[in-house]
């Protein structure tokens, strides 16, 4: 038997940790029919709060939820899951971080033990806050990364796969990647075997390794105070068809080149550059969900002539050709 401890507190999202529940309770149901002599689950998971009593859910219903009467319990766990709050902003983390610090002490003293500890979305950012995170690869909700990567710097952000093992530790992207990451769990705990038959029964797909091709810029709008970026970023998406030089655009806004590019990484995090190369493949993202344009007019209009060469940038930035990119997201779309 494989004891999982979910670690919850704040405002957290009931699908995330009912989702995780039903990977391990099917594996239960399958285990037991491929093994009709076995004598017990293999997975008991309990939810864990800091003061013992019931989570209060984003929706505002209450999940039961058991407190630790020391560290030890904690550590007898086969595995740690930190549970996912509704955070959207630094506010609501704080929040979050507030309710969670009572298992801050109990979960820094299970990782010395060595065994598995997983995280989630918003989840992700609690574990990077414990420091556990520190110099090593970890991921997290996609439209989070930002701020995951201005208050955890020492943090190897890896944003182009859904689940990332660093050692004992496990981290996923968006809420539903919940589900992969209970299968790499079924998969590390138990074996590839049963995790691959639960993918099957569960159509989870195993080849979902990857978060770039659901990015967008319209849903991580950038905070920063700069109004003359803010501006030259407003600019940027009203001509994206047009081929620029860093020196025109520096000149446009009366600013030196090394000047613009120093404030936009301020603010950004980026380089102009890479801001508008970014903007164009979520506009040429846009027009292949939302048209049957050919990819030369699409190109065309996102400010590229090298078709070959966009289409270099678009697979790197979404892990998927243009062509896959449109299967999978324009529903109209039959080729």
């Amino acid at each position: 038997m494989k004891t999982i401890m979910i670690l919850a507190a704040g405002n957290v999202v009931a699908g995330g940790i009912v989702g995780l529940i039903d990977v391990f309770s099917f594996t239960n149901a399958l285990y037991r029919r491929l093994h009709p002599e076995a004598t017990q689950d293999l997975f008991h998971c309990h939810i864990v709060s800091g003061d013992g009593k019931a989570i209060t859910t984003n929706q505002g219903f209450q999940l039961a939820a058991m407190g630790l009467s020391d560290a030890a319990q904690l550590e007898a766990a086969d595995a740690v899951v930190l549970a996912s709050a509704f955070v959207t902003n630094k506010a609501e983390f704080k929040e979050y971080s507030q309710d969670f610090a009572p298992l801050l002490g109990p979960l820094k003293a299970y990782a010395e033990t060595g065994k598995p500890i997983a995280a989630y979305c918003s989840g992700t950012l609690m574990l990077a806050a414990s420091g556990l995170l520190d110099n090593r690869r970890a991921t997290t909700v996609w439209w989070l990364s930002q701020m995951f990567e201005r208050n955890f710097a020492r943090v190897n952000l890896c944003m182009d796969s859904l689940v990332v093992s660093d050692g004992q530790f496990h981290t996923a992207g968006a809420t539903t990647s919940n589900l992969s990451l209970a299968l790499h769990l079924v998969g590390l705990l138990v074996g590839e075997a049963l995790a691959q038959q639960m993918a099957k029964i569960l159509l989870i797909d195993p080849n979902r390794i990857s978060q770039q091709p659901f990015m967008t810029m319209a849903i991580t709008p950038e905070q920063h105070q700069d109004e003359v970026v803010s501006k030259i970023q407003q600019w940027m998406q009203s001509n994206l068809d047009q081929n620029w030089l860093l020196d025109e655009i520096a000149q446009k806004f009366a600013l030196g080149k090394r000047t613009l590019i120093r404030r936009f990484k301020k603010a950004l995090n980026e380089t102009p550059a890479s801001y508008m190369q970014r903007l164009r493949v979520d506009e040429a993202k846009r027009l292949l969900e939302t048209t049957e344009l050919a990819l030369e007019q699409i190109v065309e209009r996102v400010g590229y002539e090298d078709v070959s060469s966009f289409r270099k940038l678009f697979i790197q930035l979404t892990s998927l050709s243009p062509r896959a990119y449109r299967q999978k997201f324009n529903t109209h779309s039959c080729c």
